[in-house]
């Protein structure tokens, strides 16, 4: 079973955990979810991991390659020491991945995706960046001189798992464990964007090169959490490009070899070396601000695509290429639709309503049934109801706020 499926598997895990944290926030009334925020942290999880599973292969291909080169052992899987070094290993590299991504402009570009979540809840622990696999072979590569594959798949997927945990308010300090481990309140930390929360605890599972390298801050006040520039969009797809926008926009006003510092510098040095930027400026989609019947209309629609993601990821490699890219463009359109519904998008009704008779006609054809289309004439009129008919002009109005 590969990494691919084990995640296809912990998706179910994953949403009842955020479903039981969803039941605890609205006991205590403390409003920890917000739908459009969980929808779109939830969408970009979706959207990660279609595109992972396209292009897995050309992310563990230098590791094998190396691996295939490695005249000696490596370390024995069968033996809890090798796998305590080689979690040791891993972590130390993940720590420089996510210091880099936060240091180095294009990176950033990247990850920052992941850190444009206002609310700090375990749907935010979904929100990986699509892209967040391009650069970081160059740096787990030389794992493979030590690690073999086998080890280093079972340490991605319990990384994965273990960082999904970090994002919840509800775990206070934990003590001792602290000392060493990465814990909840250690990453609340790291996704502040008070000045002096701000670059800090990058750790993965531990927390013990932060202390060692100089980029530990406990938690003191509450975090305030985002990014100081915020995306300001709930449409999955199009949060992974704003940041590269913007240093296009950057790249425009800078001169000389600063062109290049755009993208390749210090984050810390972009507004220096291309001054002269728009303010950034974010929406905020409070529930009340959608109506009750589109709400459940998008929570609902929105609970049918993780099914389809783990049917295609679990199968998808028996399927002919037409069907899993068919499946994959139904999922991404699923994803987009719902922010674009939530964004009040004079589209939106449009693209929902071409995506169910897509699907209808698609699996009608393969399953060679009707039932199908008796699904989308339901999904249709569950659709007009949701929007109160309308396919055109804004259902209601953002609030909009400078970014704090």
């Amino acid at each position: 079973m590969n990494e691919l499926h084990l995640l296809a598997m912990s998706y179910v895990f994953f949403l009842g955990l955020i479903g039981g944290e969803v039941a605890v926030s609205l006991f205590r009334r403390d409003g920890g979810y917000r739908i459009s925020e969980a929808i779109v942290n939830v969408g970009h999880g979706v959207v990660y991991q279609v595109w992972d599973a396209f292009t897995k292969v050309l992310v563990m291909v230098p590791f094998l390659w190396v691996g295939s080169l490695v005249p000696w052992e490596t370390l024995p899987i069968d033996s809890p020491v090798a796998w305590l070094v080689g979690l040791l290993l891993y972590d130390f590299c993940s720590y420089w991945i996510h210091r880099h991504h936060h240091e180095i402009s294009i990176l950033w570009a990247i990850h920052g995706n992941h850190h444009a979540a206002e609310d700090y809840n375990l749907a935010a622990g979904l929100r990986q960046a699509m892209l967040q696999n391009a650069f970081k072979w160059l740096w787990r590569m030389p794992l493979a001189l030590v690690i073999p594959v086998d080890m280093y798949i079972g340490l991605i997927v319990f990384d994965y798992l273990y960082q999904f945990l970090q994002h919840t308010q509800y775990v206070p300090k934990l003590g001792p464990i602290g000392w060493v481990m990465n814990t909840p309140s250690h990453h609340r930390v790291h996704h502040g964007r008070q000045e002096k929360y701000i670059d800090k605890n990058y750790g993965g599972i531990l927390i013990i090169w932060d202390r060692l390298l100089g980029t530990f801050q406990p938690e003191e006040e509450t975090p305030d959490y985002g990014i100081t520039k915020p995306i300001g969009t709930v449409n999955a797809v199009h949060a992974n490009f704003v940041i590269f926008s913007r240093l296009v926009s950057a790249t425009e006003r800078a001169r000389g070899w600063d062109k290049v510092r755009v993208w390749l510098g210090a984050t810390s040095d972009l507004d220096r070396i291309a001054p002269g930027g728009e303010p950034a400026r974010f929406d905020v989609i409070e529930n009340a601000d959608v109506p009750l019947r589109l709400r459940i209309y998008v929570v609902a629609t929105s609970l049918l695509v993780p099914p389809l993601l783990g049917w295609m990821l679990l199968s998808g490699d028996t399927w002919p290429l037409i069907y899993k890219v068919a499946m994959a463009a139904l999922i991404i359109t699923s994803v987009v639709s719902a922010g674009a519904l939530l964004e009040r998008k004079s589209w939106a009704v449009w693209l929902e309503a071409v995506r169910w008779l897509a699907a209808g006609a698609g699996f009608g054809l393969v399953l060679g049934s009707a039932l199908p289309l008796v699904v989308v004439a339901s999904g249709l009129v569950t659709l007009v109801i949701a929007t109160g008919g309308m396919t055109s002009g804004a259902i209601g109005v953002l609030r909009r706020s400078s970014a704090r």
